[in-house]
């Protein structure tokens, strides 16, 4: 596999992952067993913070469980807050993650990345390509909620869409212990609403929590937030 920072325009960069065949990178939220990614930026140069951007995951099976994440190529945007909005800057990443094939491996690498000015064509549309797969925030995406319940075992999510859904999935996180299942999926005939029912675990405490949920369909990718 490869993985690489590059540089996007103005103050956007990005993480590149190319993965051999087989292998999966986790999403920020990894599933089952999953490692999630630890970013640590504190060697960057007139760096404030960087913001990662995570585009839509897929569900992907391995073994008995199932994982959330990416295969073959993925690009997670970064956003880049300078100290002097005037100098350069440069990135400086530690990153600590884990890849999967028929076994999970935790990889630790440093990567740099020096501001220029002149930046590649390429970069700029692959970041673009990928940017555009980061879900939105649900207003802007169109999807409200119509409702929602939550029972002991069980989380019912009704959702409705301006832009008819296609195949729609959900992908819900709330606490580190919390557990949800693949939905059951119910969707009115002209694709503007649909009913999500997943099966829920909960550690004592928790179930009052906010639970953030992102929608992926053909026609969208959506967060919201539920509030407990």
């Amino acid at each position: 596999m490869k993985i690489a920072l590059i540089q996007g325009s103005a103050d956007e960069a990005g993480l590149h992952i190319q993965l051999s065949p087989g292998w999966k990178f986790y999403w920020r939220t990894p599933g089952e067993g999953g490692v999630p990614a630890q970013f640590d930026w504190t060697g960057s140069r007139n760096v404030t913070r960087v913001d990662v951007a995570w585009p839509a995951p897929k569900r992907i099976p391995l073994g008995k469980s199932e994982i959330y994440g990416y295969g073959g190529e993925v690009v997670l945007p970064l956003r880049v807050e300078r100290r002097q909005a005037d100098e350069a800057y440069g990135l400086d990443l530690m990153i600590e993650y884990g890849v999967c094939k028929d076994i999970c491996i935790l990889r630790n690498d440093r990567l740099i990345l020096r501001s220029q000015d002149t930046v590649p064509i390429a970069n700029l549309a692959l970041l673009a390509k990928w940017r555009a797969r980061v879900p939105q925030p649900a207003a802007q995406a169109g999807l409200q909620l119509v409702s929602h319940r939550l029972k002991p075992d069980r989380l019912i999510v009704v959702l409705g869409s301006q832009t008819p859904l296609q195949n729609p999935d959900l992908f819900v996180e709330g606490s580190a212990e919390s557990w949800f299942g693949r939905p059951s999926i119910t969707m009115a005939a002209d694709g503007r609403e649909v009913r999500f029912d997943l099966a829920a675990t909960y550690p004592p405490g928790k179930a009052g929590q906010p639970l953030r949920l992102t929608l992926v369909d053909p026609a969208l990718q959506a967060e919201l937030v539920l509030p407990p």
